[in-house]
């Protein structure tokens, strides 16, 4: 035990801290100091192995104390910015003056303990990667949030420089403050340690700002350990809710989190993590579309909250209490056990709760409001399906597709082995990415497959169609008709070489056309009925978007755009060529015109979607349009 580890116990034992009878500090290269248990005795459950009194935090608190608080440096921004001056960044402030202080500061001690900021990488997190590190996260949402933490720390920095009454700039250098916000980012406990507290009377949670709490902050993670949380009056204790035999490390929970969380805060991944996720966004626009549908820019999603006035003085480390869920449109898939389910022989996902509703209501049509996802729902083909769903499904399995399509051309840039440790982490984390999209897209594929009919053990849904299915189904006068207009328009009638030819809008819009003639009320009785599910789909389309004639309707309210006039002004050259060629098809119609052929075009984008390819194909053009008789 080295001089400073002595004289950080010598100070947290001679302030009150405590460690358990059995417990000791120890130190190793890989691991850092950390707690372990003595060599003379197992340790009990129930037993308590750290508690720190609460005159040993280092909080914001601090920073406002009296006499001469810390506060009185800042003053208003001098560039008139009018953002407040969060607890956490005065925070990160107070921790550098703590460092500068050096041995005159109550706390050095324990500052001491901490990595040393002048050091060429005294963490392995991504704000201290080289560009040599930064390669193995090229790709992957983890490079992208340490871009934009790295900016938004850079920003909160300058926002305090600008605040300082006196200006001494070089005493709050980037460098050092970068360390503090790693230091609080990766060893802090959470406002309410202090909930209980006789010094701060209940104020943390108000405040929000993280607490440093020396003696604590020494046991590493382990989503194994079993311990729980004590809030007390004077002290922030942890408790050991197992045994743990004699020389073993003593480890907290800092509850479940995926590689890319870990590796984010501390530094380090998980082999095997049952909890590592990939993280999904749906993009600005779809979250503006989901606050328009649900009226209100400030809404937020239900979710299950502590009940108003319990505050609970311990808590389970690996416990997650629910927050109010802003919407974002942001969220994360994750496998069941993070491997294959030998029973069913397919990998089984849980999509965090409230994004499978945000991502439904962003894909709904105007005739589908709450057919999709609930809040609770994690995943995608429970329940009765609905063409929302299916959509969101395909939407889904489209966006993992393109993520690891792009997160595998990354990997030709990378070497073949990493040479580092923060390059050995980032390489786990990028395989177990690579393994989740995999393995989600695939099991979704999957069951798109099975209902349309293609895996041979599974009914297909007759519902649900595709081109073949479409050329099939039906009257035969009609498809005659139908497949008439597509030979004449595309020279062919096989499904495979439209859909090459990725000619499928117009392939399904003048079948919709087709149907539109077909059924019109001066022909329904002289010709055969229509199939009960395509009848039916007719009748709603009709409700929901009425006629393209009828000013009233949505669909006269939005211009066609140039490439749909475009499209549906092909369209009609096509019938007018099948209708002199044939004055008795259906398209003869003399109502068969290019605003006919708009609308058809109009609700046939509004009630398909896109699909990826089922035979493992990727690329736009091997995607493909299908339609849900719902």
């Amino acid at each position: 035990m080295d001089d400073k580890v002595k004289h950080f116990q010598t100070w947290f034992l001679r302030h009150g801290g405590f460690f358990g009878e059995h417990v000791e500090l120890h130190y190793r290269p890989l691991r850092g100091l950390h707690l372990r248990v003595s060599l003379e005795s197992s340790l009990k459950p129930a037993s308590c192995i750290v508690s720190c009194p609460h005159p040993l935090s280092l909080s914001s608190f601090n920073a406002r104390e009296h006499p001469d608080p810390f506060t009185n440096q800042f003053g208003h921004d001098a560039a008139g910015d009018p953002t407040p001056f969060s607890s956490l960044n005065l925070l990160r402030f107070f921790l550098v003056e703590q460092y500068q202080l050096g041995t005159q500061s109550f706390w050095w001690p324990y500052i001491h303990t901490l990595p040393d900021p002048s050091a060429d990488s005294p963490f392995d997190t991504p704000m201290y990667y080289d560009d040599d590190d930064k390669k193995w996260l090229q790709g992957t949402s983890l490079g992208h949030s340490a871009t934009m933490i790295d900016r938004t720390w850079r920003d909160e920095h300058a926002q305090g420089l600008r605040r300082l009454h006196h200006g001494n700039f070089d005493r709050y250098p980037w460098e050092i403050y970068k360390w503090a916000a790693t230091v609080i980012a990766s060893r802090s406990f959470p406002a309410s340690a202090l909930t209980s507290s006789r010094r701060y009377n209940g104020t943390s949670e108000q405040d929000g700002s993280p607490v440093l709490l020396p003696g604590l902050d020494l046991l590493n993670h382990s989503p194994a350990a079993r311990v729980t949380w004590q809030w007390t009056e004077d002290a922030c204790n942890i408790l050991s809710d197992q045994q743990l035999s004699i020389g073993t490390e003593v480890f907290n929970n800092y509850a479940p989190k995926s590689n890319e969380e870990l590796i984010m805060g501390y530094g380090f991944s998980l082999f095997r993590n049952a909890s590592d996720h990939c993280n999904l966004a749906l993009g600005a626009m779809a979250v503006g579309s989901i606050k328009d549908v649900m009226g209100q820019q400030t809404a937020t999603l239900p979710t299950q909250q502590e009940p108003q006035g319990i505050k609970p003085s311990t808590t389970k480390a690996d416990q997650v209490i629910d927050s109010p869920r802003s919407i974002t449109g942001v969220g994360w898939v994750r496998l069941i056990h993070n491997g294959i389910d030998q029973k069913e022989n397919k990998p089984g996902y849980l999509f965090s709760p409230g994004f499978l509703e945000q991502a439904s209501i962003a894909f709904s049509n105007a005739r589908e409001h709450g057919r999709g996802f609930s809040s609770t729902d994690t995943t995608l083909f429970a329940g009765p399906a609905t063409r929302n769903k299916l959509h969101t499904a395909c939407a889904i399995a489209m966006m993992l597709q393109k993520h690891y399509v792009d997160l595998t051309a990354s990997n030709l840039h990378l070497p073949r082995w990493p040479h580092n440790q923060r390059q050995f982490h980032a390489a786990r984390y990028r395989r177990g990415q690579l393994h989740i999209l995999r393995a989600v897209t695939g099991s979704i594929v999957a069951s798109l497959r099975c209902l349309l009919g293609l895996d041979p053990s599974w009914p297909r849904d007759k519902r649900l169609l595709r081109l073949e299915h479409i050329l099939k189904a039906g009257p035969k006068e009609f498809l005659i008709d139908f497949r008439a207009v597509l030979h004449i328009g595309f020279g062919t009638r096989n499904a495979e070489k439209i859909r090459q030819r990725m000619l499928l809008d117009s392939a399904f819009t003048l079948w919709l056309c087709g149907l539109y003639f077909w059924t019109a009320p001066d022909s329904l009785s002289e010709r055969a009925a229509l199939p009960t599910r395509t009848a039916d789909w007719i009748t709603s389309v009709h409700q929901s978007y009425g006629d393209e004639s009828e000013t009233g309707q949505r669909w006269a309210k939005i211009p066609a755009s140039e490439e749909g006039r475009s499209l549906a002004e092909s369209c009609y050259y096509i019938i007018k060529a099948a209708a002199a060629k044939n004055p008795r098809s259906i398209y003869s119609d003399p109502k068969a015109d290019v605003g006919r052929l708009l609308w058809c075009l109009r609700v046939i984008r509004e009630e398909t979607f896109m699909c990826p390819d089922l035979e493992g194909r990727v690329g736009d053009e091997t995607d493909e349009i299908m339609l849900f008789l719902d």
